[in-house]
């Protein structure tokens, strides 16, 4: 009898057993994909006693969308330049049609506000749900027509009013700001309008701009994106605009963590000598790289300039934290940590140098030698221009990964031939064009786009 019993038992917990199994397995189906992922590498593991200048390459893997992944509510600000020059190749034209079919992707949930400006600065529609509104709001943009100067800083922080009426981690909170002109009415100074994008960023709102035709001022534009957190776009033609807002609003709708940013805590004696093509600021304990929005399956790459002090034996160069909002991840911030160890034998410097993250640097490197061609052809010196684009030139021809086999060598032969096409495109093209398009592309380039 007892044994009958204990066989019952038996029974009993394997059945037990099996059922939780089951559960387990059940849940785990369900769970969010895997949390984001933070890599810090340096090009010289090894260095020299003497100390020198190193590159620690960080890369931020963000996951997929798990199985019943569901977006967020987006918290819409469209701010539409209607100035003058916006009648110029129909470009007022394009732009009511791709925002009208904008409204026809987003969802009733949505809040989305539009705000217009010329010298004036009108709210359409104030920040609500979408609801069954579409149809009313199509009918708002079909009465919008060219006027006026173009007081784009008035547009824009009425937008950033609006978008801040709701803004909260339950949304995604974006601002999308359409230009074509000079900002010449209102507030214009870039640093006052860079310090309010990032005000609003640390609220977490994001800031997209658009800038249309070629008589905007990109630095300007890309700039509030870089300060803001968000995209820049630089649309040459505007039959192109309904492709641009189509794909902004499928980044947006993948967005999985808000206001997302890298602290990095240095080791002893260490320096940051710069971050290359990227905002950052310093506390008394960290460095922090502004990241902003991160979107699913993406990968974001940041190069940081390093001074390393002489010395012996091991030493930890750098640890950070990637820390974000999100409400559909739930994990313990990433981390990473590196560091170096010192060598008399230079020979040993070269044999253990990580090629595939100084092939990220030296590139990184040559697109800030692009910037400072830029700035020069901002300033109407084409000599320094070229002077600087040779540099970037020189740089990536005796780069150590130029004749690297695989992907690390090919994309410093890639990155070679987009220097030596924007050599000749600043030599033969308008230079207004041309140096959009150049900045525009080092811009991708600099943000893995």
């Amino acid at each position: 009898m007892k044994s009958r019993k204990n066989n019952i038992n038996a029974v009993k917990l394997a059945l037990m057993i099996v059922s939780l199994a089951v559960s387990t397995f059940s849940m785990t189906l369900h769970e969010p994909a895997p949390v984001f992922s933070l890599n810090g590498r340096l090009n010289c593991p090894v260095i020299s006693e003497n100390g020198g200048t190193a590159y620690l390459q960080i890369t931020v893997t963000a996951p997929g969308m798990h199985t019943g992944f569901k977006r967020k509510p987006m918290n819409l600000s469209v701010v539409i330049d209607r100035s003058g020059s916006m009648s110029d190749q129909r470009k007022m034209e394009y732009v009511k049609k791709a925002f009208s079919s904008l409204t026809d992707e987003l969802q009733p949930q949505d809040i989305l506000s539009l705000v217009v400006y010329d010298d004036v600065v009108d709210v359409l529609r104030s920040a609500k749900r979408i609801g069954e509104d579409a149809r009313s709001i199509k009918r708002m943009l079909d009465e919008v027509y060219p006027r006026g100067s173009t007081n784009l800083g008035g547009g824009l922080a009425e937008a950033l009013r609006q978008a801040e009426r709701f803004a909260g981690k339950e949304y995604i909170n974006r601002v999308v700001l359409l230009s074509d002109g000079l900002a010449n009415v209102g507030m214009t100074d870039p640093v006052e309008l860079n310090r309010i994008a990032r005000k609003y960023r640390n609220r977490s709102i994001s800031i997209t701009t658009m800038g249309v035709g070629l008589d905007y001022n990109e630095n300007l534009m890309m700039g509030l994106s870089e300060s803001g957190g968000g995209n820049y776009y630089f649309i040459e033609h505007p039959n192109s605009l309904a492709a641009i807002v189509r794909q902004e609003l499928n980044m947006t709708s993948s967005v999985i963590a808000q206001n997302a940013s890298i602290y990095i805590t240095l080791g002893g004696n260490v320096r940051i000598k710069n971050v290359l093509g990227c905002e950052f600021t310093h506390s008394s304990e960290h460095h922090i790289i502004s990241v902003g929005d991160l979107y699913a399956n993406e990968t974001r790459e940041f190069t940081v300039e390093l001074a390393i002090p002489e010395g012996s034996g091991k030493r930890l160069v750098a640890s950070g934290e990637l820390r974000y909002e999100s409400e559909n991840i739930i994990a313990s911030f990433p981390k990473f940590s590196a560091g170096v160890t010192y060598t008399k034998d230079f020979a040993e410097v070269d044999k253990n140098r990580d090629i595939h993250v100084q092939a990220k640097a030296d590139i990184a490197v040559s697109t800030h030698k692009v910037e400072q061609a830029m700035q020069a052809m901002d300033n109407g010196d084409q000599a320094a221009a070229q002077l600087h684009l040779d540099e970037a030139k020189e740089m990536i021809t005796n780069s150590p990964a130029a004749s690297a086999a695989g992907a690390s060598g090919e994309s410093v032969r890639s990155q070679l031939g987009k220097i030596e096409s924007y050599q000749k495109t600043a030599r033969e093209e308008d230079a207004q064009k041309a140096k959009k398009s150049i900045q525009y592309d080092n811009y991708k380039t600099r943000k893995n786009k």
